[in-house]
């Protein structure tokens, strides 16, 4: 796996007024506004695309990155209106920035490069112990295995995300329910849109709007297991896409590669892609994109999945 990095700030009472006299003289100098509108302006039109997608931690000093839990304004994402039909979401495709160019952010995620892609669906929750119980009765699927005391799949709660399942299972459920694993273009564009934003909902991470370990120095986790699908609503992506940063990380159908770049996914390998972090992951591996790993014995109980279709 990935290691991720973070840098802690401890903030005294003298920082603050410092922090405090510097916004003032920014809004003075009618700066403040500049420095927010980044984060929110909604994406722009075909003519400026030139200047879409760029990140907003790019922008911003090296000491104010994803990596960095000084405190700043938190931002929320304009949510775009899409279809629902059957649990599943269809998003609009089109172009997108794919991964990084933040000097901090791992080499995985680089370089950011544009993509396109067609119209697609995807769920819109993580696939639940419930649905993946189905598949288990009619036969394709396998039970989980019980890697782990706190694997979901016997815990009694079936609107859990479920773990514990190996990537050819989730291929499974995903093809006895008519539909596939999503690539990882597919995945990351449903966690940011054209949005350059470091998590799904914004440019903080909480336990507010996931569930992962509290920071990247801490082993304790924002929950003792994965939480219910879809009850962090305010996580939700620029779509509506639930539970795309923490939970369960997701599996992909890609196989996985150090390096992306503009090239189409491999088509061998011996690990796939595993995307947005889980429960038991820290808050710099959980974002839009972060990129993480898992062997085809890869059974965790930080890992679950979702599936998608083509439109």
């Amino acid at each position: 796996m990935n290691p991720s990095r973070s840098a802690v700030v401890v903030v005294t009472a003298a920082v603050v007024g410092s922090m405090l006299a510097t916004v003032a003289r920014a809004l003075t100098d009618g700066l403040a506004p500049a420095a927010s509108s980044a984060a929110l302006a909604p994406p722009p039109s075909p003519a400026s695309a030139a200047h879409e997608d760029v990140e907003p931690d790019e922008l911003r000093p090296p000491s104010d990155n994803p990596y960095d839990d000084s405190p700043r304004p938190h931002p929320t994402v304009p949510r775009q209106h899409v279809t629902l039909r059957d649990g599943m979401l269809r998003l609009p495709g089109g172009r997108f920035v794919m991964g990084s160019s933040n000097p901090h952010a791992p080499p995985n995620e680089r370089p950011a490069r544009p993509q396109s892609l067609p119209p697609f669906w995807i769920d819109r929750t993580e696939v639940t112990v419930g649905a993946y119980r189905s598949c288990v009765e009619a036969g394709p699927c396998a039970r989980p295995a019980r890697t782990s005391a706190t694997c979901t799949f016997d815990a009694g709660d079936p609107e859990r995300p479920v773990s514990c399942v190996h990537w050819r299972d989730a291929d499974a459920y995903c093809r006895f329910s008519g539909k596939r694993l999503p690539s990882e273009m597919e995945w990351e564009y449903a966690a940011r849109g054209r949005l350059a934003v470091a998590f799904p909902w914004g440019s903080r991470a909480s336990c507010t709007e996931a569930v992962t370990l509290i920071n990247d120095q801490s082993g304790l986790s924002c929950a003792k297991y994965p939480a219910r699908v879809g009850t962090h609503p305010a996580g939700a992506s620029v779509f509506g896409v639930h539970d795309m940063s923490g939970n369960v990380e997701e599996w992909t159908a890609d196989w996985y590669t150090e390096a992306r770049g503009p090239s189409a996914a491999p088509r061998a390998g011996a690990a796939y892609g595993l995307r947005g972090g889980g429960w038991l992951s820290s808050p710099s591996m959980s974002r839009t994109t972060s990129r993480n790993w898992g062997s085809a014995l890869e059974a965790g109980p930080n890992v679950g999945f979702r599936c998608a279709r083509d439109d």
